[in-house]
């Protein structure tokens, strides 16, 4: 592997937050990375877990770095962070934003925890060009997109250069990979589920959580529609809701 030379910006940062004896999880999504469960994870905490919110390889140095991992990564550190925890906790939950949502499903399969929570799982997206982003990956690595969100905090405009003003074919082919491996895997999910969509996404389609709380096999199973969010439900308008309904579900 190729390595380069960027940098971690603060807001990147992996979080734990030593609590109790429960563990929640905490995997962020596609171009994502720890800052968005930020408020999330210490609410989290002040609730007595104790939370871990790994980053993902690639995500929050720089994009060429991101060039440079696959889906096989984003899976071996989440795992890792996984197994890291249940040495320290008697019992832990999992739950995942978007891309990590997928990748929270695929382990919930596997590892079958107690409880999880998706948020806005990328099992389907509105935009079909995923299906030919291996295709499309031939030609070129990345392309310009329009981003016109200005930040005040420079680590948070740092990242929108790096990441957020493009489409990133190659990395895109191996989310779809996920994605694929998700939908295959939900059937085998029996962990008491919280399923959390938002209205306002323009990335994932409503039907990616029915289809996630209809093909699961949990015997406790809850949908949530979030009329005002979009897609980052952990950092958007409805934070603090989204939070409390998350604490609520693994406390209950």
């Amino acid at each position: 592997m190729e390595f380069v030379n960027c940098k971690t910006v603060k807001k990147s940062l992996p979080i734990f937050l030593q609590g109790g004896e429960e563990g929640v999880l905490l995997i962020h999504g596609f171009t994502g990375s720890p800052h968005d469960f930020e408020y999330m994870a210490h609410e989290l905490h002040k609730a007595g877990f104790t939370v871990s919110v790994p980053r993902l390889p690639g995500h929050g140095t720089c994009g060429k770095d991101f060039l440079t991992t696959t889906h096989h990564d984003w899976l071996r550190r989440v795992y890792d962070a996984y197994y890291d925890l249940s040495a320290i906790c008697k019992e832990i939950y999992i739950v995942g934003l978007s891309m990590g949502g997928v990748i929270a499903l695929i382990l919930a399969a596997h590892l079958k925890p107690k409880k999880l929570v998706t948020l806005a799982a990328a099992t389907h997206t509105f935009d079909k060009r995923i299906k030919f982003a291996s295709l499309i990956s031939l030609f070129t690595e990345k392309m310009t997109r329009e981003n016109d969100e200005k930040y005040d905090d420079p680590d948070l405009e740092y990242l929108k250069d790096q990441y957020w003003s493009f489409n990133w074919p190659k990395q895109a082919a191996e989310l779809y990979k996920l994605m694929k491996m998700a939908r295959k895997s939900v059937h085998r999910i029996v962990s008491d589920t919280l399923v959390v969509a938002a209205k306002n996404d323009n990335t994932v389609p409503l039907s990616a959580a029915e289809f996630i709380y209809k093909n699961i096999s949990s015997e406790k199973r809850k949908l949530l529609v979030f009329e005002k969010s979009g897609h980052v439900l952990s950092n958007d308008v409805e934070k603090e809701e989204v939070t409390k309904a998350v604490i609520e579900w693994l406390k209950s």
